[in-house]
């Protein structure tokens, strides 16, 4: 009984959650405030009643259009919203409440954030950076001990340094910018999470998805330009749910 509340909460909590990180993911590219403004129409300026923010149910209800000009909203505020409920449910249903569902909590948090900034305006937020690194340390320090910590930040500062030198061989070979600044920094969040071999692994998947996706849009974006942030942090969290299948073929490779 106790697992299906919290299945519930978790999903509640989730939805709730979900509609935040959609605002933040649209406030933060924007400079708008995020703790003194209301929630508002980014069309009309209109200031929202509680009633319109309700999670999926409002944008239901409002047939997917402001209640004060009738322009359309965007679907992905609805999509980030059960995605976001979705992914923690399934953080929970792998991991319980160990040391690996926090760390999946703010890698889904952050991908969330980033989805609506990197596809919508191209924007990483060094906020969201920061306060992922600050909140993986303190994890860490909670589950384990400073030493464990220690270790960790010297891994996201190796990916990082890492990351940096792709970015300088990918420019001279290629004679164009190669990798963001906020791509090469969030892999050193990355690294912080998940450790040295796990964050290549996320980086080898988030290419793949990323190379996918940019032969998708390829026709409507004819120079291939594609936010990578999120697929680095998809790349992660398929890392943490697959880590029991993907460290054993890892360990035969290098072996």
């Amino acid at each position: 009984m106790s697992n299906v509340f919290y299945i519930i909460f978790i999903t509640l909590i989730g939805l709730i959650f979900g509609s935040f990180f959609a605002c933040m993911g649209y406030r933060i590219p924007n400079k708008v405030s995020i703790s003194v403004t209301r929630s508002f129409c980014p069309k009309c300026g209109k200031t929202l009643k509680w009633y319109m923010n309700i999670p999926v149910l409002s944008f239901i209800f409002l047939k997917g259009k402001c209640a004060y000009c009738k322009e359309p909203i965007n679907y992905i505020y609805p999509f980030i919203e059960i995605t976001t409920a979705l992914l923690f449910l399934c953080n929970y249903i792998a991991f319980g409440f160990s040391l690996d569902f926090w760390l999946a909590m703010i890698v889904t948090s952050a991908l969330m954030i980033t989805i609506v900034s990197d596809f919508l305006y191209f924007y990483i937020s060094h906020r969201v950076l920061l306060l992922s690194g600050l909140c993986t340390i303190v994890v860490y320090y909670i589950f384990a001990d400073f030493t464990v910590v220690f270790n960790h930040i010297i891994y996201g500062i190796i990916i990082f340094v890492v990351m940096l030198l792709i970015k300088w061989l990918g420019n001279r070979i290629f004679k164009k910018e190669s990798l963001g600044d906020g791509d090469i920094k969030l892999m050193g969040i990355i690294g912080i999470i998940l450790g040295i071999t796990n964050s290549f692994v996320a980086l080898f998947i988030g290419s793949l998805l990323g190379l996918v996706f940019s032969f998708i849009i390829i026709k409507k974006n004819k120079e291939g330009i594609i936010p990578f942030g999120p697929f680095l942090l998809i790349g992660a969290l398929i890392t943490m749910y697959f880590a029991s299948i993907i460290g054993p073929l890892v360990d035969k490779l290098i072996i």
